[in-house]
């Protein structure tokens, strides 16, 4: 949030911050979970597939907690602002009165669970974002300020 606030032009509000849906979990936890279960098992063989598991799985669970620290989506007043990265970062400033298209996409499980991705075209550019938690507020909120 530090890195939002200074980041903001005079008489610049925040109207909105998207946030990154828990689902981005999912893959990871189903690694480690099941490289619990084969590293116990008696089975020489799944004890090292479990080995195996359990390290892909940190691996994604750290590299997922990289992207849910590193992530920051929110509407101003005058512009969506979209932040990733930790290490390397990448800003992404779409000027309200510029921004030509948002798209959001949803599978089945992104209905239930309330998350999606979320695709903003300007000019010839388009950017994509993932596991974005309530993106039609997200899309919302930008067309309210947009008009």
């Amino acid at each position: 949030m530090k890195f939002l606030t200074t980041y903001l032009q005079p008489g610049e509000e925040i109207r909105y911050r998207a946030r990154i849906h828990f689902f981005l979990f999912l893959q990871p936890s189903i690694l480690l979970a099941i490289g619990f279960m084969c590293y116990f098992d008696a089975i020489r063989i799944t004890h090292y597939l479990g080995v195996t598991l359990l390290f892909l799985g940190l691996v994604s669970l750290v590299q997922r907690v990289f992207v849910k620290v590193g992530s920051i989506y929110a509407v101003t007043n005058r512009r969506v602002i979209i932040k990733t990265g930790i290490i390397s970062r990448r800003t992404v400033e779409l000027v309200l009165a510029k921004c030509e298209g948002i798209q959001v996409t949803q599978d089945i499980l992104g209905r239930i669970f309330g998350y999606g991705s979320i695709v903003v075209t300007t000019g010839g550019a388009t950017n994509c974002y993932y596991y974005v938690a309530n993106p039609f507020r997200f899309k919302r909120e930008i067309n309210i300020q947009i008009s």
